[in-house]
């Protein structure tokens, strides 16, 4: 008896500590997800685009300086800028959350750069030839394009007060260009073996244009938080896998005044698959309205194609990046 009363002790005793110390902790409690309640909206709205492109292993897009032995310096290309596009877009909203959106990016930002004379490059062995190139006005112009349509279906969901996520799946039609231009001349003189050269100077003229046609399944999410009065921050993801035609066009010729003149055309396609990326970070701010909600939207956007660019034996990515600001209008239906 005396061991059953011990026994019984020693678990109460036990008991008491392990709901004593569950009380001196952390209280967690979960986070109730619900989604909105059923209505039915429509939404339009309007972005500025200010966006720079990217694109890799493109003649001409790369913007370099060069000095020979002597000592002299010349520069030759022209690094993609900023350019100014656009984004529209318009929205069904119904059942508890849903949304049906379709919207269309747009950027052309073409620009060019002119280097003027350098030189002159000297080019000598002694005995066989000592030619020397002096460079003239030279003109690059590079020329990006690009054009996306997205078709999404989505579902908001709420974590707790200050959370939500609006999960989307749908479908992307891409087009991408990047079309370059290099223009330029070249005075040759010099000997070769002890006779004089006779050869005036030489324009060239090369162009290289390729397009990428792409289409296929996009999926994303698009997370935020509210801040209170009408302000909230987010961030957004997305995700695609396109499949199209890569087709390209390459001109070369250069003529010396005189009747002579080189050069050619090389022609590609191949069709290929292209995965993308994009992220957005930015804010909103929504002003209620008696006839819907007006959202001020800024922020900045990341974006790219792999491997969608291609010539003769190598392959690039086209990207853009750059900030971005719009109004939205969601316009209840009774």
């Amino acid at each position: 008896m005396s061991n059953l009363r011990k026994t019984a002790v020693a678990v109460f005793a036990l008991s008491s500590g392990v709901a004593f110390a569950g009380a001196m902790g952390p209280v967690c409690s979960s986070v109730n997800v619900t989604v909105p309640c059923e209505s039915t909206a429509w939404d339009f709205g309007a972005k500025a685009l200010y966006l720079q492109s990217s694109v890799s292993n493109t003649p001409g897009t790369v913007q370099e300086t060069y000095t020979d032995l002597s000592g002299n310096a010349g520069s030759t290309g022209q690094n993609p800028q900023y350019g100014w596009g656009f984004m529209i877009e318009g929205s069904y909203h119904f059942n508890t959350g849903n949304d049906l959106n379709l919207n269309w990016y747009h950027i052309n930002n073409a620009n060019s750069r002119t280097v003027g004379a350098s030189g002159p490059f000297n080019n000598s062995l002694s005995g066989l030839y000592n030619i020397t190139q002096t460079k003239g006005v030279s003109t690059f112009s590079v020329d990006p394009h690009w054009d996306a349509v997205n078709l999404e279906v989505g579902q908001h969901v709420d974590f707790g007060e200050n959370k939500s996520i609006r999960f989307h799946g749908g479908v992307e039609y891409a087009r991408l260009t990047a079309n370059t231009t290099n223009t330029g001349t070249t005075l040759v003189s010099g000997t070769i073996q002890g006779t004089a050269l006779s050869v005036p100077t030489i324009t060239t003229v090369s162009s290289y244009n390729p397009t990428y046609n792409g289409f296929g399944p996009r999926a994303g999410a698009d997370m935020a938080y509210d801040w209170g009065n009408g302000l909230s921050l987010y961030a957004n993801g997305a995700a695609g896998l396109l499949a199209g035609s890569s087709k390209y066009t390459t001109n070369t010729l250069s003529t010396d005044g005189v009747g002579g003149g080189a050069g050619g055309t090389i022609t590609g396609s191949s069709t290929i698959i292209v995965p993308e990326l994009e992220g957005k970070l930015g804010a909103t701010y929504t002003y209620a309205m008696a006839q819907g909600d007006l959202t001020l939207d800024a922020g900045w956007m990341w974006i790219n194609y792999f491997n969608a660019v291609r010539s003769t034996g190598s392959n690039g990515d086209f990207g853009l990046q750059g900030p971005f600001i719009g109004l939205k209008w969601l316009g209840n239906i009774a």
